[in-house]
């Protein structure tokens, strides 16, 4: 083994999970409200096959996982008024009419009223160093928080995003422990069969070959 281990190695700065942004929502919906964030995450689904009393299993269709965003709830900027807002924008009417009540949710509107969210992680000098980018996105579930008269707790906002995909920039293999910004690794920008392969390559795959 190496005598420059991972732990001992001063060039070596593990991501932290205290280092990190997320940008999201208009204006008044800034930062520093965020308390929490999930990073997005994916499942593949597997297709069975029988044959005999055999079963072999195939990769299918893949699905971005729902990501949940803690808020704190301050008076002012009122995170609870952005949130209201962003519901009406996406579509939302009181059905107080029956015009009103013909009114209903569009995904353009949905994804344009959150805007593009981004969940970016830093490294300790607070240059960026992981994006993620999420795609279509759009608020699935919002929940404002609980009141309790025997705490003095923060009320918190915990909301659910659903997106078609997400977009990453990190480290592609050029960035020096001391410089270099996020690059693109898996993003639509790319040519997507070039990019298959570029990958398939570095990972020393080759086509045929079995394990």
């Amino acid at each position: 083994m190496s005598g420059n281990q991972f732990w001992s190695a001063t060039t070596v700065d593990p991501k932290r999970s205290f280092r990190w942004v997320l940008f999201a929502g208009p204006e008044n919906l800034p930062t520093y409200i965020v308390k929490t964030a999930a990073k997005p995450g994916f499942t593949v689904s597997n297709v069975p096959h029988s044959y005999l009393s055999h079963k072999f299993n195939f990769p299918g269709r893949l699905t971005w996982d729902n990501l949940q965003i803690t808020l704190v709830d301050p008076i002012f900027p009122d995170a609870s008024a952005t949130m209201i807002k962003i519901l009406q924008a996406s579509g939302y009417a009181i059905p107080g009419v029956e015009s009103d009540a013909q009114i209903s949710f569009s995904k353009a509107d949905a994804v344009d009223a959150l805007g593009v969210p981004a969940i970016a992680q830093l490294d300790g000098s607070g240059r960026i160093i992981e994006t993620w980018t999420l795609r279509n996105c759009w608020v699935e579930t919002v929940k404002f928080g609980n009141l309790d008269y025997n705490t003095e707790d923060m009320v918190n906002i915990t909301i659910t995003l659903r997106y078609d995909w997400a977009e990453y920039a990190g480290n592609d293999g050029s960035m020096t422990p001391n410089g270099g910004e996020a690059k693109p690794i898996l993003s639509a920008g790319h040519d997507q069969r070039s990019q298959i392969e570029t990958y398939q390559k570095q990972l020393g795959k080759v086509k045929g070959a079995s394990i």
